[in-house]
């Protein structure tokens, strides 16, 4: 029996030794990931067809509307820089196949192509690249597709948005049998001088997106963020920061409700001419007694419960939320209605006012820089709706809190008062 031996980043090597349902990378720019699981895809294809086996190796993005977006270079190149591999490939302009016709790769996008790939049939492997992007329904669908016995799942991101459902599924809660790591340039031994000096110029230039791009960061404030410009503001002014409660006064609570969804709660002080954002809090699954517990618990003095208009049906609990509250002994009043425009327009009106405590408000605030608009799936251009996810719910409550609350006047940007200082984090 023949031997053949890959370079490949002693990384993952571990990722590639026995037996896994799902295999991984995630990271930033330069860390050879990408180029190493494209080569192995090859290399397993080589093996299926030495055994025997017929199917085909789907290699899946979210968006792919050509084969010019797809995988199919990377694979082609990775091919060609083993000879071996080379040799045993059918490389033509459209298409990837084992000369001796027993595998070929086939090219899809999840987004619209997600019916085409249930019917397809025997997918020995699926690897999909860039995932960062796909949809929670894409998972869900896709996965119960690569059914064939000893199929696998290959997963490589750059990672954007921290809790996305790529992120959620595969990094923060690994599925069983699953070996997946974090690549960054570092972990590639051939990382080449041309991108050693671009990564020392972003490094220099911009550390924040150095962190994503170089180092596999979250992305802190989203491209198409609905409040870029505001959060930046705040981050320069360090209005993102470490503020203290004054237990005397009183916390007025602003809510977006959901059940299956987020309910999101924004807590806000006011001292002088000053507005803190002191808290936040969201949970899913849970009625009102839970939420008011948790308000309980806080110790606060509060002054109102700011609620939407659906508090006043029985969404998280047998009578509506206002009543419930309103029983518990809590003050409550409605918010005015107005379109999510216009409450995203009073956001950005009050976002200067506002003090955040970067501690007790991160969820929210992590939400918030991850909040933004919508993308055509058609164009790819930004619409003028903002995107649904599980940043909306914090998203939402906040926008309340902008439409119920009178801010003071005169504004005033100045650095709340506290004996003993504050504290930058």
């Amino acid at each position: 029996m023949s031997e053949a031996r890959v370079k490949i980043p002693p990384k993952l090597i571990p990722v590639f030794q026995g037996e896994a349902r799902y295999r991984g990378a995630y990271g930033g720019r330069g860390s050879a990931k990408t180029r190493t699981f494209a080569k192995m895809t090859a290399v397993r294809g080589y093996q299926f067809a030495q055994e025997g086996r017929r199917g085909v190796i789907l290699a899946a993005r979210e968006h792919l509307n050509s084969l010019d977006e797809s995988s199919m270079e990377e694979i082609k190149e990775a091919i060609r820089s083993e000879p071996w591999l080379e040799a045993f490939y059918d490389i033509g302009e459209k298409y990837i196949r084992t000369k001796c016709g027993r595998v070929k790769y086939v090219f899809a996008g999840l987004r619209h192509n997600l019916d085409s790939i249930k019917s397809k049939s025997k997918i020995l492997l699926c690897w999909v690249d860039e995932a960062e992007s796909v949809r929670e329904a894409g998972w869900t669908k896709l996965i119960p597709t690569v059914r064939e016995d000893d199929s696998e799942i290959w997963v490589t991101w750059n990672p954007e948005e921290e809790g996305s459902p790529t992120d959620n599924r595969f990094r923060k809660n690994p599925p069983t049998n699953s070996k997946i790591v974090e690549m960054n340039w570092r972990d590639n031994p051939w990382f080449p001088a041309v991108l050693e000096q671009e990564r020392l110029n972003e490094y220099e230039r911009n550390r924040d997106d150095y962190l994503h791009v170089w180092e596999g960061g979250y992305k802190e404030i989203m491209e198409g963020a609905i409040y870029a410009e505001e959060i930046r503001l705040a981050m320069e002014e360090e209005r993102l920061t470490s503020v203290p409660v004054d237990h005397s006064k009183p916390i007025d609570v602003f809510w977006d409700l959901g059940w299956a969804d987020c309910t999101s709660m924004w807590f806000v002080q006011t001292i002088g001419k000053e507005i803190r954002v002191i808290d936040f809090y969201q949970n899913q699954l849970q009625k009102i007694q839970h939420y008011a517990q948790i308000l309980q618990n806080k110790g606060y003095i509060y002054g109102k419960q700011f609620l939407p208009h659906d508090a006043f049906n029985g969404q998280l609990s047998g009578k509506n939320t206002d009543q419930s509250l309103r029983d518990l002994g809590f003050k409550t009043q409605e918010v005015a209605k107005l379109s999510i425009r216009d409450g995203i327009q009073a956001a950005r009106t009050l976002f200067p006012s506002l003090w955040f405590d970067a501690g007790r408000c991160s969820d929210g605030l992590s939400a918030l820089k991850q909040y933004r608009y919508d993308v055509d799936p058609d164009s790819g251009k930004w619409t003028k709706e903002p995107k649904h996810d599980h940043n909306s719910h914090a998203a939402d409550a906040f926008r309340y809190m902008a439409v119920g609350y009178a801010p003071p006047r005169p504004k005033e940007k100045q650095r709340p008062a506290q004996s003993g200082g504050w504290m930058s984090l």
